[in-house]
């Protein structure tokens, strides 16, 4: 029986191996900023023992804008996903002592679209989910041997999950917890306190590490309170401005009752079944499929039944543990601007896909009762939709997500990056985005040196975080805005969106597939552009020029 289920895991972890490996450099297409940001600086680290801003060997990032943790840069490897599905088997297995149950999860999460899609891309939650089942699985083996060894390897992976990705630092102190809970219970006596100090002092010292590093400031980059609930708490007070006494608008409109609304908006959205099982993550564009949630609709009833049986047959204590990892996980991402993001979700994929498998053993179960040709017939109808679904997606993946909308994903920089060349000898200058900078170093090849100076020289103007990016890259200039409206003749702009200023001439579209212009090469001219438009390109309300000896080019 032993040799029967470790065939049949090797047979899912290949075929899970396949899945993430088939077609990767076509789908999906483009690549990401982040992701050429931690590969460029993977490169960096390993050349010079410097980032791209010259600093040795940071725990914290600052490439395109926003801070990074680096932990992601040193565990560039493809079969990380692969790794994540072995361990949850042995959390699994460990925990309910169900071979089936933990074989069956590992399948539900393996073919689960998040964390299919995030393991097809470049990106540190994968790498992060990786560090936080390890460090649980090597807590689970301490519990059972009693190796101190272990329990300082569980906190090691531990402060690695802490170092890969800021959302965990939502879930690190209720870890803490846990583990701090069944510490007390094992251990008796004075070693209680050096087991609390082996498991904790690491991931603890990391965390208080990079917060104070970033001094905060990457929880409030995109944080929903600064983006979206402010700027409407204001407004509704602005509305109550001479109809209502100071007193009774600060009474209705204020952090303390506003914040929590929008937070608990954005919970609800995230957990809808629209999300999970319909349409997914459409306000981060490079993580879409369209038409497709994050889990398999197939799954949606068996997730159901996995809920109400797991809850009638198990301690309340597990149900807390599993109905909590998914309710911190969802509640995590309800503190974002996007409010709903595949990425910062990952965590709760294997619960689900636990809860899924409960239903489906719990479901097995049940037909064993009936006539074997009964039962035969419905788990083959069951197979037969389960792989309809999946065929389904997999074609809105590896088609429509590539058609549909595509502009997450930075589709056209490659070629607007290699086209550029060919015009340098035809203009005094080229003005590119600040954020292409960094694609420019990847695809380039470019020397860590080259960018370690360019980080010196930085833009007087801060991009959408209010961060100012490099001046100029290589021999190109750089904008933080998507087109200027003013700039000089002889001087070619790359555009990014459907509007450009009216003196102006076109001379190249980069479109996605979709036929929406990616990125416009043009030039300024004296007078307004006579000739008709191309397909979804529009004029700005303004425009103007800046004269030749100008030293702005924008």
């Amino acid at each position: 029986m032993k040799n029967k289920f470790t065939t049949l895991l090797l047979l899912v972890i290949i075929f899970s191996s396949v899945i993430r490996l088939l077609f990767l450099t076509q789908s999906p297409e483009g690549f990401d900023a982040t992701e050429a940001a931690f590969a460029y600086n993977a490169f960096s680290l390993l050349k010079t023992g410097h980032d791209e801003d010259g600093k040795p060997w940071p725990l914290v990032l600052t490439s395109i804008g926003d801070y990074k943790l680096v932990g992601y840069s040193i565990w560039q490897i493809p079969f990380i996903a692969v790794i994540s599905l072995l361990l949850i088997y042995y959390i699994v297995n460990s925990l309910f002592k169900n071979r089936k149950l933990a074989l069956l999860t590992v399948f539900i999460t393996s073919i689960t679209p998040g964390h299919l899609i995030l393991s097809r891309m470049a990106y540190d939650p994968m790498i992060a989910l990786m560090w936080i089942l390890a460090s649980i699985a090597l807590f689970i083996r301490w519990h059972k041997t009693n190796y101190w060894y272990l329990l300082v390897a569980s906190g090691f992976a531990l402060s690695w999950a802490t170092a890969t990705y800021y959302a965990v630092w939502v879930l690190l102190p209720f870890i803490l917890i846990l583990y701090s809970f069944h510490l007390y219970k094992k251990i008796a006596g004075q070693s209680k306190l050096f087991s609390f100090a082996l498991l904790l002092f690491l991931p603890v010292v990391t965390f208080g590490y990079l917060f104070t590093t970033t001094r905060g400031e990457r929880l409030g980059q995109d944080s929903t309170f600064q983006v979206h609930a402010q700027p409407l708490l204001e407004e509704q007070i602005r509305e109550d401005q001479h109809a209502f006494p100071f007193v009774v608008t600060r009474l209705f409109h204020n952090k303390l009752v506003f914040y929590p609304q929008q937070l608990l908006k954005n919970l609800f959205t995230n957990l809808s079944f629209d999300l999970l099982f319909l349409n997914g993550d459409k306000i981060d564009r490079r993580f879409w499929v369209p038409y497709q949630g994050v889990l398999l609709l197939w799954s949606a009833p068996f997730l159901l039944l996995g809920l109400l049986y797991f809850w009638k047959y198990h301690l309340v204590y597990k149900n807390l543990l599993l109905l909590g990892g998914i309710g911190l996980t969802f509640l995590g991402s309800s503190f974002s601007e996007f409010g709903s993001e595949t990425e910062r979700t990952l965590f709760a994929a294997p619960l689900f896909a636990l809860l899924v498998s409960y239903g489906l053993l719990v479901l097995f179960d049940r037909a064993k009762r009936y006539p074997l040709f009964v039962s035969a017939t419905f788990l083959m109808l069951l197979a037969l939709l389960l792989g309809v679904n999946s065929a389904y997606f997999n074609h809105q993946y590896f088609w429509h997500a590539n058609i549909h909308e595509p502009w997450g994903r930075n589709y056209g920089m490659r070629e607007m990056l290699s086209l550029l060349p060919e015009f340098a000898s035809k203009y005094r200058k080229i003005v590119i985005p600040d954020s292409a900078y960094i694609f420019y170093y990847f695809y380039n090849n470019v020397a860590p040196e080259q960018a370690q100076q360019e980080a010196k020289l930085r833009l007087s103007q801060g991009n959408f975080l209010g961060l100012k990016l490099r001046k100029q890259v290589g021999e190109y200039l750089t904008t933080p805005i998507n087109c200027p409206t003013n700039g000089q003749v002889n001087v070619l702009y790359v555009c990014q969106g459907r509007q450009i200023p009216r003196n102006s001439k076109i001379i190249k579209i980069i479109r996605f597939r979709d036929e929406q212009p990616a990125f416009i090469l043009l030039e300024f001219t004296p007078a307004a552009s006579p000739e008709e438009l191309p397909k979804f390109v529009s004029f700005m309300d303004s425009s103007g020029l800046i004269s030749e000896g100008s030293e702005n080019y924008w």
